[in-house]
């Protein structure tokens, strides 16, 4: 049973995993664990970890509320889910301007509380906006532009009864708060951290994913909730950039911090994407 992210989401980690799998905690590769992931985005480090090794239960977090109502209609309203992205697709690729409609959904999206409905139209947005991006104005309304994607699969029917089937079968909490309270009273928990990066340049400035920006202020706050972590037992495994500044570096200079190098393929200039140093933080050694 194929499991994977059902959305596309900057930063994702899928492409890195195998980079980022050597370096696990030696606990988990033998023994069952509880799993925290307080920044899940698309969860492609979730759907690895749940394939391949032994959670007993998963805590998934996100500040994005409509993102973690999209899961939760996954998992408890598929059929209906389906259903509207099946009718959302069949629409967009009658219309004779997929332009205006993608543009007339967004506005719908803007509109709507919080439904299978909202979850369908935040899918069909992240399969035909910019590059799969995810951004909120000050309003807090999405305001990615149209993407001419050639031909995207807006419905993966398969795909979205896997992932179901995976999230109905496991113990799986989801929440949307802030990473500080995301903190489990138990040891050898193994928490995987892949906050919004901290810009190597004021031209890549992608933190600011929803309306709440993530300063260098928060970027402190996270290394507090890190030393929470290590004093309960458990393990932390973070991603960042790599800053020439020495930020990490010196932040944490109690920690194991270790180079790696990823594709990059978000900026709208093909010329400038490549490949980019990201760092991994871990209070253990692998």
């Amino acid at each position: 049973m194929e499991v994977k992210p059902f959305l596309k989401w900057v930063g994702g980690k899928r492409k890195l995993i195998p980079q980022l799998e050597v370096k696990f905690p030696d606990y988990i590769k033998s023994n069952e664990f509880t799993y925290v992931e307080p920044f899940l985005g698309g969860g492609a480090m979730f759907f690895h970890l749940i394939s391949k090794y032994n959670i007993k239960k998963a805590y998934l977090n996100d500040l994005n509320d409509k993102l973690i109502d999209c899961y939760k209609n996954v998992k408890d309203h598929s059929e209906k889910l389906i259903k509207q992205l099946k009718k959302l697709e069949k629409n967009y690729y009658s219309s004779s301007d997929k332009k205006l409609f993608y543009l007339e959904s967004r506005d719908e999206f803007n509109n709507l509380s919080s439904s299978v409905k909202k979850s369908a139209l935040l899918i069909f947005l992240n399969k035909t906006g910019f590059n799969g991006m995810y951004r909120e104005n000050s309003k807090g309304e999405f305001n990615i532009p149209f993407g001419k994607m050639n031909n995207p699969t807006i419905c993966n029917e398969e795909l979205i009864i896997n992932v179901s089937n995976i999230l109905n079968d496991n113990d799986i909490v989801f929440s949307s708060k802030s990473f500080e309270d995301v903190l489990i009273d138990e040891k050898n928990v193994f928490y995987y951290l892949d906050p919004p990066y901290r810009p190597i340049s004021k031209t890549s400035d992608f933190t600011s994913y929803t309306s709440n920006k993530f300063d260098d202020e928060l970027q402190l706050k996270l290394k507090e909730h890190c030393n929470k972590i290590n004093l309960k037992d458990s393990f932390v495994m973070q991603s960042n950039s790599f800053s020439e500044d020495k930020f990490f570096q010196k932040l944490y200079s109690d920690m194991k911090i270790e180079n790696i190098y990823a594709a990059r393929s978000i900026s709208a200039d093909g010329s400038k994407r490549g490949k980019a140093k990201e760092i991994i933080i871990t209070n253990y050694e692998s």
